[in-house]
């Protein structure tokens, strides 16, 4: 395959300011590394370069092949997003230490954003973001932002005392689980706060509804094609998609140059 397929257009991530490729890759639920690993070189080969990992996934095994994967790359040609639990975050004086662990794993001094990886009651929220803030004035983190959080539990994050922004949201979102149209996307919009799509193909079950092929024909498209282009037609939204076949990351590459037609973009809001 030649390189003539990359895809150079970028959205800016929010207020970070930062240029990113509209669709990322995730590494949840990989079970094959070496393909995997494969699959995210060819990656940023075809222009993606913003890459979401945690300590959770894989029992951490995903720090390890994604170490083996920045190794073979220029680190700064990425964006690495790094979701923490909250199980960790919840002690910053031993955060710090156990962080400094998976960055020497991942290859890297330092992570793009790092993020409170999901909402939890049982550990204060001011706790956790002191730890976030420490991590990034110690230069191991650019960024901060919270993952899988309601709209009332981010305006709660806003409202607290803090010195950093909180720059991205990450939530699960594709045609088929659209919940966040409704507060999440437009709360994020209006406070200029980029979206991370998890479950962006809803594993594999957005591209074979029927509306999705239909439309798919229509574009000469596929419908992993047409179900991502959904997603990033919000301009603050990159859609994350995970893959450990070469193919299907060059299928999902190509999703950005289909810009639907509101016609065909109404139909999938009304799924």
């Amino acid at each position: 395959m030649s390189n003539q397929i990359n895809v150079d257009l970028k959205k800016v991530l929010g207020k970070t300011g930062v240029k990113v490729s509209p669709i990322g890759f995730g590494t949840l639920n990989i079970r094959d590394f070496i393909n995997a690993e494969k699959a995210m070189l060819k990656a940023v080969e075809y222009g993606i370069n913003i890459f979401e990992v945690s300590e959770t996934y894989a029992n951490g095994l995903a720090l390890d092949y994604f170490g083996r994967f920045l190794a073979k790359i220029k680190r700064e040609d990425v964006f690495i997003v790094f979701r923490a639990s909250p199980l960790i975050l919840a002690d910053p004086d031993s955060f710090e230490t156990k962080f400094n662990k998976f960055l020497q794993k991942m290859n890297t001094s330092y992570v793009d954003a790092l993020m409170i990886g999901w909402y939890e009651d049982a550990i204060p929220l001011e706790t956790q973001l002191t730890s976030l803030e420490r991590a990034a004035e110690r230069g191991y983190a650019k960024f901060i932002g919270v993952s899988g959080f309601k709209v009332k539990q981010i305006a709660r994050v806003l409202n607290m005392p803090k010195k950093y922004e909180i720059s991205l949201i990450q939530n699960r979102y594709n045609v088929m689980d659209k919940r966040i149209e409704k507060d999440v996307l437009p709360f994020a919009m209006k406070n200029n706060i980029a979206v991370l799509a998890c479950s962006a193909l809803d594993g594999g079950q957005a591209i074979r509804q029927p509306v999705v092929m239909r439309i798919a024909s229509k574009y000469n498209a596929t419908g992993a094609q047409i179900a991502l282009s959904y997603v990033i037609s919000n301009p603050n939204v990159v859609a994350l998609v995970k893959s450990e076949n070469i193919d299907h990351v060059v299928e999902d590459v190509t999703a950005s140059k289909t810009v639907l037609k509101e016609e065909d973009l109404s139909a999938l809001r009304s799924m």
